[in-house]
This record gives C-alpha cells, sequence and structure tokens, in this order.
C-alpha cells in the first residue's frame, strides 16, 4: 500500500468537516446515512461504528473509523479509507493517532466544528495526515495481516430482510428487545412500527451508496456496542441476481460465521425464480420468501 490509497476524513453529525481527497468525499457521505440510522435507533448512544465496506467490481474499499461524541452528544467520526485488509493493525494504528493528535489540537470536540470553518483549519490536517503518510508507509507494505478469530462470542439473528430498489419487501424483527433502546414498550404494533422504520433506513443506506458513489454497493457495517462488547453488530448486504434485490441481515457475533451463514441464504433464496425477474409491485407475492429467515434464525 502506498500513501496515496490512503485517505482521511472527519465527519461530525450530517456534515463533513474534513475530506483530504475529493473523490473520497462521495464515499465519506455514506457514514450520514449510517449516523441517522445510529441516531435513530440508539438514542443511549451505546452503538459506535466500526468500520464500513464497499465494493466495486474492481476493489473493495474500506472506511475504518473512530466514533466518539461531543460533549453535547453529537456522534464525531474519525475515518481513515482505502484498500486494505479488514485486520490491518497498521490501519488502526493510524487511525489512533490521526484521532490523537486531531484531539490534540482541538481538545474541545465542540470547539473543532467552529475551528473547521477556517481556511487553516485544512492546513493543520494536512500537516497531520503528510506525517502520518510517512510514518506508516513501509510499515503498510510489510505488515502481515493475523487471521484471529475471537470463537468466545453468542451469534444473535436480530434482523433480516429483502429490498428492491429502495423499497423493503421482506422485513422481520428477530429481537422486539431493539425497542428498548427507544424506551419503547414491546408490543405487536410498535415491533411493526420499529420493523416497518428499521428496513426503510437500511434499504435508504444501501441506495444512497448506490446514487451517491455510482461505483460501489455497500457490503459490511460494523457496530461496537457498550453494552454487549464481546458480541459486535454486523449489518450485511447482497445482491440477489441482476434485477435489484438485495438481501440484508442484522446480527451480532463473531463475524465469520455470520458471513458464512449469509452466504448460505443466499445460495438457498437464489434458487427462487421470482427473484430472477423484475419486481411486480406486488408485496404478498414475496411474503413467503419470510419462511428463509425463520429457517436462517435456528442455523443462529
Amino acid at each position: 500500500m502506498t500513501k496515496t490509497q490512503i485517505s482521511y476524513g472527519i465527519v461530525l453529525e450530517e456534515e463533513i468537516l474534513y475530506c483530504s481527497n475529493e473523490e473520497k468525499y462521495m464515499i465519506l457521505e455514506i457514514i450520514l446515512f449510517v449516523e441517522k440510522l445510529i441516531r435513530g435507533f440508539n438514542p443511549k448512544h451505546t452503538w459506535r461504528l466500526n468500520s464500513i465496506c464497499l465494493k466495486s467490481a474492481e476493489n473493495k474499499e474500506r472506511l475504518i473509523i473512530r466514533h466518539e461524541l461531543t460533549e453535547t452528544n453529537k456522534n464525531l467520526f474519525f475515518v481513515v479509507c482505502g484498500v486494505y485488509e479488514e485486520r490491518s493493525q497498521e490501519i488502526r494504528n493510524i487511525l489512533g493517532e490521526f484521532y490523537q493528535k486531531v484531539n490534540d489540537t482541538y481538545n474541545n470536540r465542540d470547539v473543532l466544528e467552529k475551528c473547521s470553518k477556517k481556511p487553516i483549519f485544512k492546513e493543520i490536517i494536512k500537516i497531520i495526515t503528510d506525517f502520518l503518510c510517512s510514518k506508516y508507509e513501509i510499515l503498510l507494505e510489510h505488515e502481515e495481516i493475523k487471521q484471529e478469530v475471537d470463537h468466545d462470542t453468542t451469534n444473535k439473528l436480530l434482523y433480516g430482510g429483502i429490498s428492491s430498489q429502495g423499497l423493503p419487501i421482506i422485513s422481520k424483527l428477530f429481537e422486539p428487545t431493539l425497542l428498548n433502546n427507544l424506551d419503547k414498550e414491546v408490543t405487536a404494533e410498535n415491533v411493526e412500527l420499529f420493523n416497518s422504520s428499521f428496513s426503510a433506513q437500511l434499504a435508504t443506506i444501501e441506495m444512497n451508496t448506490i446514487i451517491r458513489t455510482n461505483t460501489y454497493n455497500i457490503k459490511e457495517i460494523h457496530i461496537f456496542d457498550l453494552e454487549d462488547k464481546k458480541n459486535n453488530k454486523i449489518i450485511l448486504y447482497d445482491n440477489i441476481d441482476k434485477h435489484h434485490f438485495s438481501l440484508t441481515i442484522f446480527a451480532s457475533g463473531n463475524f465469520f460465521e455470520i458471513k458464512d451463514v449469509m452466504k448460505l441464504l443466499k445460495i438457498q433464496i437464489s434458487k427462487e425464480n421470482i427473484l430472477h425477474k423484475e419486481f411486480s409491485g406486488d408485496i404478498k407475492l414475496y411474503k413467503y420468501l419470510e419462511d428463509y429467515f425463520l429457517g436462517l434464525d435456528r442455523e443462529f
């Protein structure tokens, strides 16, 4: 990896404060939509966005993220993005040092927003990023990625669904206790409302990734849960055939095992002829596909 392949960003709520590479601006915008999901469904601020993976025909672009809260509980994201392995420790080291140096310079996070409006802000951040690129270039080129897998986890399916061009078709909430984050009573009506809103948000993230980047599809969203540190939350997306049907699951536990279950689900559900035709517009025709997610729940 060379230094030209690493880009840096700082995102605060619905605003991109800094982007080192204008060509990556559209990619950073994806964080804005994921931030809305986190803010809307986790008002207790226990979820931390950890990484996002986007895939094009040529490569995978990874956004490794440090998610902080400001003094006024705004979501603040420090981002390092590029084409590299998810388990790269050197990339995590870069991100940690990027955060630390910016934090040392603007030690009040709410002040960071005000300072970002000044022309000198970009110059100061560029000095930091140029230093990091120089320091880590050789380390990245010679890094050996460790294939460590943590089996001390409990896999749990939280949600599964199918959408077409941003419209949820099948959506099944498997963990009604997610409503507790919203201080909502677990009733049939509240579960239905949560399920409808959550599925719409997930589909919106996917569609906006395609619209904003033009060449990338979103594949993974990794979330660190402060209330369940051993079981990170993962959102996985995959496409079915060429007719813009998308498969989505939201789960917690071991990423690699969850990813394997997702692959199995795609193989099984892709056998359905209805998913190899254009979306009919009649959601009722797809209702039976929900059985695949019930079977998937037993896999977990």
